[in-house]
């Protein structure tokens, strides 16, 4: 969809938008005084962005907890739990716990509150990496990681509703640092563009990539290589922000895409599109989903009834350039 709104809504979306950003700015002042920001006794790095839809936060911070983990530190991962009716099982707390051994989540709109009871209940991380948090200023947070998407242009898009913007591009200049996502290498025009919005170039680019894959059958589950794909048909149900990256990695392996089921970030199972999904498993050799629609879709789909696997690509991030500076920036907080 080009803007949040349908295109029959493009008259009233302009001003909307103006009115939005007025709002924004007049907010972000209200905090840049820092008077009206709490701080908690642990080192917070922050992972966000500027726009409504996926950029790729949940494998950074993923990366990002395992980095932290590798120096001999103990990061819990503080998150809203957006769009589930229990926090708890929101589909990236989930996918955290599934991914990262033992890792304390703190859950909750009102982070500090959440991160003082964690705290004063006995938590024993020694430093928190703040999912989402860019726009949360309500929290002070040591190191402020904006994530921006190789495959979206950030600078090309207007405030809501008009675009996806959530603030203002010049937002960029309370960001410590800068990371593309979804780059296979580093781009010396977005880099000038972020320079001039930041004052600073990216600290780092990372890409995505596929490992393996989990297939979810009604004779059990087991794990394929990557090339099991290759000259399959398939339909995809993505119900993520950005879902470009798993269709262009489907066809980089020569799967050929039969189908695809239109579906909203964190959107989610219908009975009706539960229906048309058994249907459809006659027709293809797979039905591909992402780790974060499995975690809503196993609980109430009945594989036994489906004539193909669901196919769930494990993803792990890559950093392709700056790692290095990407650490340090990290353990940077330990000395504040």
């Amino acid at each position: 969809m080009r803007t949040p709104l349908p295109s029959y809504l493009d008259f009233f979306a302009i001003p909307a938008s103006w009115l939005y950003g007025k709002i924004v700015r007049i907010r972000n002042k209200h905090y840049d005084n820092k008077k009206n920001v709490k701080k908690v006794p642990l080192p917070v790095i922050s992972v966000g962005n500027l726009t409504v839809g996926g950029t790729g936060k949940t494998p950074l911070v993923t990366w990002i907890v395992r980095f932290l983990r590798e120096q001999g530190h103990n990061p819990a991962i503080v998150m809203r739990g957006y769009a589930a009716v229990d926090p708890e099982f929101a589909d990236e707390a989930v996918e955290y716990r599934e991914n990262i051994e033992n890792v304390d989540i703190i859950i909750g709109g009102d982070r500090f509150a959440h991160i003082d009871a964690y705290i004063k209940g006995g938590g024993k991380a020694d430093c928190l990496v703040m999912d989402d948090g860019f726009q949360h200023r309500k929290l002070h947070r040591d190191l402020d990681i904006v994530v921006l998407d190789f495959l979206r242009d950030t600078f090309d898009q207007k405030m809501l509703p008009s675009g996806w913007l959530r603030e203002p591009i010049d937002g960029l200049k309370r960001a410590g640092a800068v990371v593309v996502s979804h780059a296979q290498q580093s781009e010396p025009e977005l880099a000038k563009k972020v320079h001039a919005a930041s004052g600073e170039n990216p600290i780092a680019w990372t890409a995505h990539h596929w490992t393996v894959l989990q297939l979810h059958t009604k004779e059990g589950d087991r794990e394929e290589t990557l090339g099991w794909l290759t000259g399959k048909t398939v339909a995809v149900r993505l119900g993520i922000g950005t879902p470009q990256p798993v269709i262009e990695a489907l066809v980089r392996l020569g799967t050929k895409i039969t189908q695809q089921l239109p579906a909203e970030d964190h959107q989610p199972f219908s009975q009706h599109e539960l229906k048309t999904l058994t249907e459809i498993s006659s027709d293809v050799d797979a039905i591909v989903m992402t780790q974060k629609d499995w975690v809503k879709a196993r609980d109430v789909l009945d594989v036994e009834k489906f004539q193909c696997p669901v196919v769930i690509p494990k993803l792990m991030l890559e950093v392709i350039e700056g790692g290095k500076d990407l650490e340090a920036r990290l353990l940077s907080v330990f000395n504040i």
